[in-house]
């Protein structure tokens, strides 16, 4: 038992006094107690002073008795306030009794040998209490007595409720006729237990699903047994009918079975899905051991998933591998989620792989690790290949360097003697003596080195595209109307027969590299001319509005096919499978118009369609 008392006198002879008889705690204040009360196992008998430092005794009373009844831990209140209406107010709070300070030593035994007792008393009642509701609960289902006959003579509650009948309105009617029950699957009456029990003299039930119908005509599902009642070896006075609703029970199965078929279908698609990830996915528990593992794991290891579930990974990867990976291992079962890329990882089937992991910790929650899941890939094969490409693009790389120096340094080369070339030509076409055979001779000397320092300008144009960082520019102010029209008109000197049409509008006004635009304009309209369809016109129009020109060439033609629209304007490329015979253009004009336009900062397309020709559209910023 306990004892509160803040007076150490107090407390010293109660303690005494009672010590002898019985095993006792102290305690100087309600709060220790109601610590020591909140940590479980009450005592026999609690000893509460009325008058306390903090909480007092009646409110240590009050707090106890919301926890606790009176039988299960009595209260004896000790105050020197000796009035009735303390005593009343004390046994209202929930004290058992109460005694008066100072007290008598033979009084206070006496009245804790009484508490005692009703406190032993009370646990009897509860065993007892326990017992009978145990019988109940035994009984809890319906059940229906009837007599020698069959009559009913008695219903329980619940077989009341069941059923539909009172007992007054089934008393002394055939059993058959309240409890009327079929077969669930075929409908078809069945005959009561009852009356087998009473014809046989032993306990029946019945053979299979069946379903009572109530009085009110709907049915229920049950499960039920009969047995006589006898009042001797050979004499039945009746027989006892005990059944069940089994609704919710059947409704629970069927629920079950169906979430079941769920689970399993469920697990048959979480299957198939990892599965048909490529990916290598295991569980790991915290023990360091398979859990469920995808066919592409269970492939790569060689051993079915059935024999690595359980599997140590140590044993499964081996120790060399583990050596490697174990320190990751460790990392996600300590849960942490990362990934990662190891190269030279020892193989159990031999070799070694490059692979890269990704752990994802499995935490449930306010719980420790319970393991990891972990997603490799054999990137072996995928590294190998990249090395590879790398290698190749570095040469690749080296050889088009190579090739753009080579052609720049041709290139540049070639500008002098061809210059001297040229040069040459033109002082001897000045002579008067040549004779008529000479002078053609010359003119196809100069018409070629004419052609040849085209293809260097076009050669040096490339080179510096390519290497130089893009086509330098030197931008001055300029009305781009004139020059379009000198450039188309020098087009013309080259072209007699072609039809060429300029229309300008709005403003022509800008900044931009006058040669560099003439280079444009004059290649796009000279591809018009030769590619286009003979005879017909060619439209150029230049408009100028905003901030921006717009500058379009038109021609009628065979259009370009859609396959060579991604290379059009890359070098060697060209928009037909014609040869340009005349100028023997090797494919870099379109590249070097593009390379000034975006060095211009302007952009350029075409739309090319059979019936409506070819345009090529040029838009700089002004």
């Amino acid at each position: 038992m306990w004892l509160v008392d803040d007076s150490p006198t107090q407390l010293a002879r109660a303690r005494d006094v009672l010590s002898k008889h019985h095993a006792i705690e102290t305690f100087s204040d309600a709060e220790q107690m109601l610590e020591r009360l909140a940590l479980g196992q009450p005592p026999d008998v609690l000893l509460l002073d009325w008058q306390l430092p903090g909480i007092s005794g009646l409110e240590t009373c009050h707090y106890v008795r919301e926890h606790y009844d009176d039988v299960t831990l009595p209260i004896l209140m000790l105050s020197s306030r000796g009035t009735h209406d303390d005593f009343t107010e004390g046994l209202q709070a929930g004290a058992n009794d109460y005694v008066a300070k100072p007290f008598h030593d033979a009084e206070l035994l006496a009245r804790v040998a009484s508490l005692l007792r009703v406190r032993a008393q009370g646990e009897r009642l509860r065993e007892r209490e326990a017992y009978l509701a145990t019988a109940l609960s035994s009984i809890g289902d319906a059940v229906v007595t009837t007599d020698r006959a069959g009559r009913v003579v008695f219903l329980n509650p619940v077989a009341e409720r069941i059923t539909g009948w009172s007992t007054p309105q089934a008393q002394q009617r055939p059993v058959a006729e309240v409890f009327r029950i079929i077969d669930a699957a075929t409908r078809a009456p069945v005959e009561t237990p009852v009356e087998r029990a009473l014809a046989l003299g032993t306990v029946q039930g019945l053979a299979g699903p069946t379903l009572l119908i109530r009085q009110d005509g709907t049915e229920v599902p049950i499960e039920d047994s009969a047995a006589p009642i006898r009042t001797g070896p050979n004499e039945l006075a009746g027989a006892v009918l005990i059944f069940r609703d089994v609704t919710e029970q059947l409704q629970v199965r069927q629920r079950n079975e169906a979430l079941t078929e769920q689970l399993r279908a469920s697990e048959a698609e979480q299957a198939m899905l990892l599965d048909a990830i490529p990916l290598l996915v295991s569980f790991v528990n915290a023990d360091e051991r398979y859990g469920r593992v995808n066919k592409a794991y269970e492939d790569w290891f060689g051993i079915s998933r059935e024999h690595l579930r359980g599997q140590k990974v140590r044993d499964v990867i081996g120790e060399e591998a583990y050596a490697v990976l174990g320190p990751f291992v460790k990392r996600g079962l300590a849960g942490e989620s990362f990934s990662f890329e190891q190269h030279d990882v020892p193989y159990r089937l031999g070799g070694r792989r490059d692979v890269r992991v990704s752990f994802i910790a499995h935490r449930e929650q306010g719980q420790s690790v319970a393991g990891y899941v972990a997603l490799l890939q054999d990137i072996t094969m995928q590294r190998k290949l990249e090395q590879e490409r790398e290698l190749h693009a570095q040469r690749l790389q080296q050889q088009a360097e190579f090739e753009q120096q080579l052609i720049g340094i041709v290139s540049h080369d070639l500008r002098n003697p061809l210059s001297a070339i040229l040069l040459g030509t033109e002082r001897l076409k000045r002579k008067e003596a040549l004779e008529p055979n000479a002078i053609r001779t010359v003119d196809r000397i100069h018409a070629s080195a004419s052609r040849a320092v085209r293809l260097v300008k076009d050669l040096l144009d490339f080179t510096q595209a390519r290497l130089g960082g893009g086509i330098r520019i030197e931008r001055t102010p300029m009305d781009i109307h004139a020059l379009t029209r000198t450039a188309v008109e020098e087009v013309e000197e080259a072209y007699p027969s072609a039809h060429l049409k300029v229309v300008t509008s709005g403003d022509g006004q800008g900044s931009w590299d006058a040669d560099r635009l003439s280079q444009v304009i004059q290649n796009l309209v000279t591809n018009a001319v030769k590619y286009g369809q003979p005879g017909a016109p060619i439209q150029v129009e230049l408009h100028g509005e905003g901030n921006q020109v717009t500058l379009r060439v038109h021609n009628e033609g065979t259009p370009i096919p859609p396959e060579r629209f991604p290379g059009l304007f890359q070098p060697l490329e060209r928009g037909t499978e014609g040869v340009d015979i005349a100028s023997r253009s090797v494919g870099l004009g379109l590249f070097i118009v593009k390379a000034i336009v975006d060095a211009h900062q302007g952009h350029i397309e075409v739309r090319s369609e059979a019936g409506a020709g070819t345009t090529f559209t040029v838009t700089l910023p002004q």
